[in-house]
């Protein structure tokens, strides 16, 4: 599962530019819409925080 790591995160918003989606909003701190997440990870490419995280199902 995407998660954000908020303690990283920087509100920079380019990890919404590249969300083929539209999943993502950054005003302050990153936000997944999970309706239209489909988890194909292009925005953890482009975060330059590495904010963006995979976690294992049972980690959470």
């Amino acid at each position: 599962m995407l998660v954000v790591d908020e303690s990283k995160c920087v509100g920079c918003g380019l990890c919404v530019a590249f969300c083929p989606t539209g999943a993502l909003r950054a005003w302050g701190v990153c936000t997944i819409n999970r309706d239209d997440c489909n988890e194909c990870l292009v925005c953890v490419d482009y975060c330059p925080a590495d904010a963006l995280v995979v976690l294992e199902e049972s980690t959470i």
